[in-house]
């Protein structure tokens, strides 16, 4: 197959005050005509550096190659002019980043920003520059794509901008296509549909893909090939199958054995130790020695690539183990592999009930008439009924805006519900005195998404950490340092640390101090609302492994938020499915996903990508969108996109099932769907 994208020995500098940022050494990779190939590891290994210096998209005074070579559709990039490369970009190849609303133009309508990229490159008309816009969408099946050719890209979902941005994509029948990250931001229903688009107007237009991602279950249902990158270096190559069925580098291994996916509930996942070098300094030899559990002498050393032998000619890896004749030491199935948790959590029993909430609705005015009054309202939730034990861990799923966050907020107090009421210990929230509400607050913190937004930037991490305890009073300073060091202990982080702020440490770190923060009051329950939907697999291990540890040594409730059902299936006891401000489906974590009952719950299920490659990607629901919370569908919230609808659906569907159970689902056809 011969090589529209191919890259040799490629290293890649930047300088900085301290010394050279070696981001990217000897880097070797190649795509074919027509193929799909992947590009993963974890943040700061060099994937974006490598396909932006695809198409020297660098500032060129903010990097230095030392050596190497980039051929794109038989040119040589690096020595080709700015005038030409601007010609290249956008009609011979095309890029599609990870955040749309970063890359779509906010000020300018939907449909201008594909014309312009199609003007920039062809001479034709407005008139068909648009008809070819408009036809664009609807290839990528944009619902209505006259009216969103008028509209703002704030006015569009996640999904919708994503779509918008792969119609940009291929607006000029690219030779390549670059997708950094695409899906990462998205649910998985909505990820299912994007990666399926992909892949399959790749393959009518005989388009080659570059694929970067960090997700290894992405790239099983998408690639072709995968390369394996850390710390700038290609550390292992080959057809996705043989890489993900039998990986050959250490680290690959234990990539794949950090998923939720491959572990068993409630147990600590094998997750890596240590972060990514410093590429200031690297280290010598094998740049993942200090994190390996099998480094020996030799590992001082930079080993090649080397291949696995018999049938796999293209897999290989740059590991000493092959060399020595250690080939099956790195099979990811096999149990004598060392882990990095030694112990195993048991999960705690459930107690008597800690938090309830009783036909929780919360509505949200949506602009104003000339009398100020409400032109409408947006119905977040609609009636939420749910139990909390002490000691469980619910999980709370769904897609995007179906009710999950403002659901958290509400029992964390910061939003006071339209309807229903939250009792916590048998109190009813709603009816405190503000002085009473600040002594039992301190019995439930939350943990927010992102580390980076929710912690002060100014602050230090040890007034980070006990700002809570801060805003008490009554405490010195010395007090507050000594309990700092005591809480970064727990949670995993050094007492050597607490001086620096925030920016100085990495994803992962940041997140363990807004637990720690979150410990500080000793509360009984704790809001987790996506805690690792930012982290990479190998720190989501680590994070995930330290809360089930501090649920066990503190007997501590989550409400655990999460758009990841394998993360949920990790570390839940029971879950709740939530689809536009319902609960459709409730019960113990592995009788709701293994047996699924809504047909919702199914189709959740059925877009989370598989390391199974024979697992189909797509999932079955009907219409791209949900639908509107401003009016919401009469009936069952889910009729309108559901493939079971039959007579009796345009009715409300309470909550049912069998008590012994406790398995419930909102849905009168249950005992008649097909098994799932």
């Amino acid at each position: 197959m011969s090589a529209v994208v191919e890259v040799r020995d490629l290293s890649l500098e930047f300088p900085t005050y301290r010394g050279p940022v070696h981001a990217l050494s000897n880097v070797t990779l190649s795509v074919g005509a027509g193929e799909i190939v992947g590009l993963v590891g974890e943040s700061g290994c060099g994937k974006s550096v490598t396909s932006m210096s695809v198409i020297r998209l660098l500032p060129p005074a903010s990097n230095r190659i030392t050596e190497g070579t980039i051929r794109l559709i038989g040119r040589d990039m690096l020595a080709t002019g700015e005038r030409e490369l601007q010609d290249m970009r956008g009609k011979l190849v095309s890029m599609v980043f990870q955040e749309p609303m970063n890359a779509l133009n906010p000020t300018i309508r939907i449909g201008r920003q594909i014309t312009q990229v199609i003007h920039r490159h062809e001479r034709v008309s407005r008139a068909e520059a648009e008809a070819r816009a408009e036809r664009l969408l609807a290839e990528m099946q944009v619902p209505d794509a006259k009216r969103v050719m008028k509209n703002y890209p704030f006015e569009l979902s996640g999904g919708m901008r994503q779509r918008v941005l792969l119609a940009m994509a291929f607006s000029c029948n690219p030779k390549v296509l670059i997708a950094d990250e695409p899906t990462t931001a998205l649910d998985v229903t909505v990820q299912a549909q994007v990666l399926t688009l992909l892949r399959e107007k790749a393959k009518e237009r005989g388009t080659s893909v570059l694929f970067i991602t960090h997700d290894l279950a992405v790239v099983a249902q998408l690639c072709d090939r995968v390369y394996v990158m850390y710390a700038g270096k290609i550390v292992e190559q080959g057809r996705t199958a043989d890489v993900l069925r039998r990986p050959l580098h250490p680290y690959t291994q234990a990539l794949l054995r950090s998923l939720p996916e491959l572990g068993q509930p409630k147990q600590p996942l094998a997750s890596i130790a240590g972060t990514v070098p410093d590429l200031i300094h690297p280290p010598g030899g094998c740049l993942f020695r200090p994190r390996c559990a099998f480094a020996h002498d030799r590992c001082v050393e930079v080993p090649p690539l080397l291949s696995g032998g018999g049938e796999e000619v293209q897999h290989a890896a740059a590991c000493w183990l092959l060399a020595d004749g250690h080939r099956d030491s790195a099979d990811t199935g096999r149990s004598d592999l060392p882990s990095n948790e030694a112990t195993t959590l048991p999960a705690k029993p459930a107690k008597q009930t800690l938090l309830t909430l009783e036909g929780i609705g919360m509505r949200f005015p949506v602009g104003a008439n000339w009398r100020g009054r409400p032109r409408g309202y947006v119905h977040a939730l609609n009636g939420v009924e749910l139990e909390v034990q002490r000691g469980e861990t619910l999980g709370i799923v769904g897609e995007s805006g179906c009710g999950k966050s403002t659901l958290g907020q509400i029992v964390m107090g910061l939003l006071r519900p339209t309807d229903g009421r939250v009792l916590f210990d048998g109190t009813d929230l709603g009816n405190l005195p503000g002085s009473e509400m600040r002594r039992m607050r301190r019995r439930f913190q939350i943990v927010f998404q992102d580390p980076q937004a929710s912690l002060n930037p100014r602050m230090t991490a040890w007034r980070v950490i006990t700002e809570p305890l801060a805003v008490a009073g009554g405490r010195t300073t010395s007090w507050l340092k000594g309990k700092a060091r005591e809480l970064a202990l727990q949670v995993g982080l050094r007492p050597d640390q607490l001086e620096r702020y925030p920016h100085e440490f990495s994803g992962g770190q940041r997140q363990r101090i807004a637990i720690a923060r979150a410990l500080a009051l000793e509360p009984e329950l704790l809001v987790l609302d996506e805690p690792t939907s930012a982290l990479d697999v190998s720190v989501q291990a680590q994070i995930l492994n330290l809360l089930l540890r501090l649920q066990r040594e503190l007997d501590l409730t989550y409400l655990f938020i999460s758009h990841n059902v394998s993360v949920i299936r990790h570390v839940a006891d029971r879950v709740a499915v939530m689809y536009l401000g319902q609960v459709v489906e409730l019960g113990p974590t592995a009788e709701v996903l293994n047996h699924p009952g809504h047909p919702y719950t199914r189709a959740l299920l059925a877009s989370v990508p598989s390391l199974d490659q024979s697992a189909e990607l797509a999932a079955p629901v009907r219409g791209v969108e949900l639908p509107s919370a401003i009016r919401l569908p009469t009936g069952c919230f889910f009729r309108e996109r559901c493939p079971f609808a039959a007579a009796g659906c345009d009715q409300p569907q309470p909550l049912r099932g069998a008590e012994a159970d406790r398995h419930l689902v909102r849905c009168h056809r249950t005992g008649e769907l097909p098994p799932a």
